[in-house]
C-alpha cells in the first residue's frame, strides 16, 4: 500500500477531509469524511476544484494554489461549496501544503461553527456587544473586532492594541484593573457601568466579565462589552422627565389621579395626598370619601358636572370645585381629565389632573370688586372719564361718555374697540394727539378746552392727561379725566369785566385807543389784578391757577395789538398784493371746509351752493380767504340754531360774481346796519354782551374786498338772521 492509498485509509475511518491537486488546481484524488454532505462523486477527478467553489472564494483559491506551488505551506484556510443538501453552503477550514509535487489539502467542516459564529456577529452588531477575554497564564488581552469599532478604532490598524484599552485615560484603566484583580480573587463575576469620552462624545459602556476554573483556579476569563449610550441617555431624559413632571405638578399645587369608575376608587399622587391630609399608606381613596371635601356650596354643581362629562361622547373632563385641604382651608381647583370609554361608549375610567388654581380664583375676584369701584368713583366722579392704550384704543370709559360717543358716532365704545382720536370733534383732534404723546412720555398735562354743546351753549372742560405705568416705570395706558369748569370760566370773565365798568364801545367810534379800552384795558386790569393776587397767594394750586389767567390776559393783548396792527397796515397790504386768476368755486368750498366741523358742533345745517359755470376771478386768495373767512366764522358765532348757507352765482351780463354768505341767526338791529363795518363795533355792545371780540374783523374784510376791487353789503333782521355779499368781478 503506497503512502496516498495509507493515508486516505486513515481518513475514511475519520471525519476530516482530503484533496489531491496537482499544482494548477486540478483534482487528483479526494475523501470527503464519513459525514460529509458536500456529494463529491468520481467526476470531480481531473476537473479544477475552481468549478466548485463558491464565486467569492475563487481568487483566494488562486492565491492559496500559487503560493503552496511556490512551497509555502498554508493553515486555516476556508473554503466554501454549494451543495444539494439541508445545509446549502458547506464551510471547510483546510490547511495546503506541498508533497512530492502535489498539494494536500486537509480539514474538516466547520458550517455549523460559521453559522453560529455569523450569527453571533449579527447579533453583536444589532444589540451593539463585543466580546474580549483575558488569559491570567500568559497576561495575554484580546479584543473582538466589534470591540475595537465600539471604540471608535479600525480592527484592521496594526497598531490597534495602542489604541484601545492602553489608550482609555489612566483612572478607568485602573478601575478595569481592579475589576479584574477581584474576580480572580474572589472567582466571582462582574459587571459595571463605565464612562468613556471619545470624538464624537460621551459613551456609555456596560462591561461584564466571567471566570473560567480549573481545579478553583480562574485559568480563562471571558467578558463582553455593550455600548448602552442611547439607553443610558434615554434613562437620563425619563429620569429629567419625571422629575421635571414632579416638579412642575408641585410649583402648581397639582395632583395626578386615576378613577376606577366601576370601583369608585380613585388613586392620587403621594404629594397630593399629603396636601389634602389624606392617608398615604392606603393606595387608593373611596369616592365617597373626596366627596366630603368638597366645599358644601360647591358639591351639588359638582356632582352633576361630574355626571354630565362621564356621560357626553367627547372624551375630555372638566370639572371645577373647592376643596378643603389639611389645614382647613377650603382652596379653589379645576379638573381636567381624559375618559376611557369601552366599546358602549360607556366610560371606565377617569384619568386626570387636579390643579390648585385659588390665587388666580382669588386674583379674578379681586379684580372684579376693584373694576366695581373703579366703574363707581368713573360714572360719578368726573364728567368725561377715559382709560386709553398705548395705542390711543379706549379700554375704559363712563356710561355718560359712552352714550355721547354713541349718539355723535354711532358706536359704543363698553362694547367694541374704539380709537379715542377717532370719536373726537375735528377741532380737539390736534390737542389730544400732543397731550397724548407727551403722557406718553411720562409727562403730566392739562388743557383747557371750550366744547359747543348741541344746545349751542358752551361748556369748558379742564382735560387732564395722567400715564399709568408699571413696576418699570413703563407707560402702559392713560387716564384722560374732565372737568367741568363753566361756572369758574363764567366767574372769571365776570372778574374781569367788574375791572372795566367806566369803559364802553361807543367812545370806540371817535379814537381808536378809546375804542381798544375794552380790549387793551381788560387784559392789562387782568394782568395787574393776577399780579396782585399772585403777591399775596400762598396756595400753589391757586398760584398756578392765577398764572394761567395771567396767560390768558397776555394772549388776549396780544391778539388785540395784532389786529390793531393789521389794521394800520392797510395801506401796506394794498402794496403787496399777490393777485392771480382763481376758481371762485374752488376758493369758497376750501373756506366752507374749514369751518365744517364748528357748524357740526353747534348742529347747524351748513349748505354751500355752487356756480355751474365755475367763474374766475383775479384776486389775492389769502386775503380774499382772510376776508371771507371773517363773514363765516361770525355767522356761525351768531347763529345759536338754524342754518347757514353759502351761494356762489355769477351775473355774465354784468361780469360781476357774487358769494353770499346767509345764516338764520341772531341778526342785526336796523339802527346798526350802516356802521356794522366800522371799525370796533359789534351787534351787542357793554357789560351785558354776549360774545367777546374787538369787532374789527367786519370792518377788515369790507377794507380787503375792497382793495380787491370788489364790494361787501349786508341785508339782516333781528332774530331771523343776516345775508352778507360779496361781489367781486369776473375776469374778461
Amino acid at each position: 500500500m503506497n503512502r496516498t492509498a495509507l493515508l486516505i485509509h486513515i481518513l475514511e475511518k475519520s471525519s476530516m477531509y482530503l484533496l489531491i491537486l496537482n499544482p494548477k488546481g486540478v483534482i487528483q484524488e479526494f475523501h470527503c469524511g464519513t459525514t460529509s454532505s458536500l456529494g463529491w462523486n468520481d467526476s470531480w477527478i481531473g476537473n479544477s476544484l475552481q468549478n466548485y467553489v463558491l464565486d467569492t472564494c475563487k481568487d483566494l483559491l488562486h492565491e492559496i494554489i500559487e503560493s503552496v506551488g511556490n512551497g509555502e505551506t498554508l493553515q486555516n484556510q476556508q473554503l466554501q461549496f454549494p451543495t444539494k443538501s439541508s445545509k446549502g453552503i458547506v464551510s471547510l477550514r483546510l490547511d495546503f501544503s506541498l508533497v512530492d509535487g502535489f498539494i494536500y489539502a486537509t480539514g474538516i467542516d466547520v458550517t455549523e461553527e460559521n453559522k453560529e459564529h455569523q450569527a453571533l456577529s449579527a447579533v453583536s452588531k444589532l444589540g451593539k456587544i463585543a466580546a474580549w477575554y483575558y488569559n491570567p497564564v500568559t497576561k495575554e488581552l484580546f479584543w473582538s473586532k466589534e470591540c475595537y469599532k465600539m471604540h471608535g478604532i479600525d480592527p484592521d490598524d496594526t497598531e490597534r492594541d495602542q489604541k484601545g484599552f492602553y489608550n482609555y485615560e489612566e483612572a478607568i484603566r485602573e478601575r478595569a484593573k481592579e475589576y479584574l484583580y477581584k474576580l480572580l480573587e474572589t472567582k466571582e463575576p462582574y459587571a459595571y457601568i463605565e464612562t468613556v469620552t471619545q470624538k464624537e462624545g460621551v459613551t456609555y459602556l456596560h462591561i461584564t466579565a466571567e471566570p473560567v476554573l480549573h481545579n478553583g483556579n480562574v485559568v480563562f476569563v471571558n467578558g463582553t462589552v455593550a455600548n448602552i449610550t442611547e439607553r443610558q441617555e434615554y434613562l437620563q431624559k425619563l429620569e429629567y422627565s419625571e422629575e421635571t413632571k414632579r416638579l412642575a405638578l408641585k410649583g402648581i399645587r397639582s395632583g395626578l389621579f386615576d378613577h376606577d369608575i366601576e370601583t369608585n376608587l380613585v388613586y392620587y399622587s403621594p404629594s397630593f395626598k399629603r396636601m389634602l391630609g389624606l392617608s398615604i399608606k392606603d393606595d387608593f381613596v373611596p369616592e365617597e370619601t373626596f366627596r366630603k371635601m368638597i366645599h358644601p356650596d360647591d358639591v351639588d354643581e359638582a356632582l352633576q358636572r361630574h355626571l354630565d362629562n362621564l356621560d357626553k361622547e367627547t372624551a375630555y373632563y372638566f370639572n371645577h370645585y373647592r376643596l378643603r385641604h389639611l389645614d382647613g382651608q377650603y382652596r379653589y381647583y379645576e379638573v381636567y381629565g381624559f375618559c376611557k370609554k369601552n366599546e358602549s361608549g360607556t366610560t371606565e375610567r377617569l384619568i386626570g389632573n387636579l390643579i390648585d388654581v385659588n390665587e388666580r380664583k382669588l386674583n379674578e375676584q379681586m379684580v372684579l370688586t376693584n373694576q366695581r369701584r373703579m366703574r363707581a368713583m368713573i360714572n360719578n366722579g368726573f364728567v368725561y372719564t377715559f382709560l386709553l392704550d398705548t395705542e390711543g384704543k379706549i379700554l375704559l370709559t363712563d356710561e355718560a361718555s359712552a352714550a355721547i360717543i354713541e349718539q355723535d358716532f354711532g358706536v359704543n365704545p363698553l362694547e367694541t374697540t374704539v380709537q379715542f382720536i377717532k370719536v373726537l370733534p375735528l377741532n380737539f383732534k390736534h390737542t389730544f394727539a400732543d397731550s397724548f404723546n407727551e403722557a406718553l412720555k411720562g409727562t403730566i398735562t392739562r388743557k383747557e378746552i371750550e366744547r359747543v354743546l348741541h344746545q349751542g351753549n358752551s361748556q369748558w372742560l379742564e382735560i387732564k392727561y395722567t400715564p399709568i405705568t408699571n413696576e418699570l416705570e413703563e407707560v402702559t395706558s392713560v387716564l384722560i379725566t374732565g372737568l367741568d369748569i363753566t361756572e369758574r370760566k363764567i366767574a372769571d370773565i365776570a372778574i374781569k369785566e367788574a375791572h372795566i365798568k367806566e369803559q364802553e364801545l361807543h367812545s370806540l367810534k371817535t379814537n381808536i385807543l378809546a375804542n381798544f379800552s375794552h380790549e387793551i384795558r381788560t387784559p392789562l386790569n387782568g394782568i395787574m389784578a393776577i399780579s396782585d393776587l399772585l403777591l399775596t397767594e400762598k396756595d400753589e394750586e391757586e398760584r398756578a391757577n392765577l398764572m394761567v389767567y395771567l396767560k390768558e390776559s397776555k394772549d388776549r393783548l396780544l391778539e388785540t395789538l395784532n389786529n390793531l396792527s393789521e389794521f394800520s397796515e392797510l395801506e401796506a397790504i394794498r402794496a403787496n398784493l399777490d393777485c392771480s386768476e382763481h376758481d371762485l368755486n374752488f376758493t369758497v368750498e376750501s373756506s366752507f371746509r374749514e369751518y365744517d366741523h364748528l357748524a357740526e358742533l353747534k348742529s347747524l345745517a351748513y349748505n354751500l351752493v355752487l356756480d355751474n359755470t365755475s367763474p374766475k376771478v383775479i384776486i389775492d386768495e389769502q386775503l380774499f380767504r382772510t376776508a371771507l373767512n371773517n363773514i363765516i366764522h361770525n355767522a356761525i358765532k351768531y347763529t345759536p340754531t338754524g342754518n347757514i348757507t353759502i351761494t356762489i352765482a355769477s351775473d355774465a351780463t354784468n361780469n360781476k360774481a357774487t358769494v353770499s354768505v346767509k345764516d338764520s341767526g341772531i341778526g342785526i338791529a336796523k339802527e346798526n346796519l350802516h356802521k356794522i363795518f366800522d371799525p370796533f363795533v359789534q351787534e351787542s355792545i357793554g357789560m351785558s354782551r354776549k360774545y367777546e371780540g374787538t369787532g374789527i374783523g367786519l370792518s377788515l374784510s369790507k377794507r380787503y374786498i375792497e382793495i380787491l376791487k370788489g364790494s361787501i353789503t349786508v341785508q339782516s333782521e333781528v332774530g331771523k338772521g343776516s345775508e352778507f355779499i360779496i361781489t367781486l368781478p369776473i375776469k374778461q
